[in-house]
């Protein structure tokens, strides 16, 4: 999944793969379209709530990038949102969708 949201008034882009509860998940801090600072963690090996939706650990991250990249945020008290985007391009079907045809 590669999707952007808000939060804090910021926007970033997470980058997760994996089993629900057990992926790798990359978070960039975009400002004007590129990506500044990035975080990561992989929910396999690293201590979490594996129970913990994605956008739960889309916050704990984006709080610890905030802190250690001293970001000042443009609305502390903003919420996560997902963002819609366009599709910048198709990925190849898993085999469970090959199956199906």
């Amino acid at each position: 999944m590669i999707r952007e949201f808000q939060y804090r008034g910021e926007t970033f882009r997470v980058n997760a793969h994996g089993v629900a509860g057990h992926e790798e998940v990359f978070i960039m801090h975009l400002v004007d379209g590129e990506e500044e600072g990035e975080i990561s963690i992989d929910r396999m090996t690293e201590e979490n709530d594996t129970s913990a939706p994605i956008d739960a650990i889309c916050v704990m991250l984006c709080d610890k990038l905030i802190i250690e990249n001293s970001i000042a945020v443009a609305d502390p008290n903003g919420a996560f949102a997902w963002v819609e985007m366009k599709t910048q391009r198709d990925v190849l079907p898993t085999r469970d969708d090959w199956a199906a045809h």
